[in-house]
């Protein structure tokens, strides 16, 4: 068995190894079982040269694609390739987290609207200015799902800008006062 190449899933909310959620791989768009090792390292081995795509897919995070060539760059520590994780609606944030969640939906059909770009702009408990982004989400019933965190301490009733956007849509903005650790339910149509 030749190592071919090595991948390692980061959890794009806590940066640490997306350890216990169980991903499924596509290689090349065919499905691809790799050993899987401690740390949420995947070896994948006996693979030709060659470019190589990889789509990482669990339901806790959004499918995410990262390129490799084989054979491995020397040392092996210099060819881990990082796969950096963005959370889904499904994602288990710890308690305490300031969330908003929601749906955005197509105006007049209220259809689920995926691929959604969300963001906030907040200030922090010390007035220094924050940002947080997210897509809603195209998974099943989770369609048009988005759970936005916003990192750092907040101060009481904390002022958030939150934007919606995409291409063939008006834009959408709305303004929310947040309390810190809470979630807020935020559902929205764009036209």
């Amino acid at each position: 068995m030749k190592l071919s190449a090595v991948v390692q899933l980061i959890d794009g909310f806590s940066q640490a190894p997306a350890v216990g959620f169980q991903p499924r791989f596509l290689l090349n768009q065919k499905p691809f079982m790799p050993l899987a090792k401690p740390q949420a390292f995947y070896a994948f081995s006996d693979l030709d040269d060659g470019d190589y795509r990889l789509t990482a897919l669990a339901p806790q995070f959004f499918a995410q694609e990262v390129a490799f060539r084989v054979p491995l760059r020397l040392p092996l520590a210099a060819a881990i390739v990082p796969c950096y994780l963005a959370p889904s609606p499904l994602y288990p944030y710890p308690p305490g987290t300031t969330l908003i969640r929601g749906q955005v939906l197509q105006a007049g059909t209220r259809l689920p609207l995926a691929g959604v770009s969300v963001s906030a702009s907040y200030p922090n408990w010390q007035e220094k200015p924050k940002s947080a982004a997210t897509l809603s989400s195209d998974y099943g019933k989770y369609d048009g799902r988005y759970a936005l965190a916003l990192g750092g301490k907040l101060a009481p009733d904390t002022q958030v800008v939150l934007s919606f956007s995409k291409a063939g849509y008006a834009s959408v903005e709305k303004q929310l006062l947040l309390q810190p650790a809470t979630t807020q339910f935020v559902d929205i149509e764009m036209r």
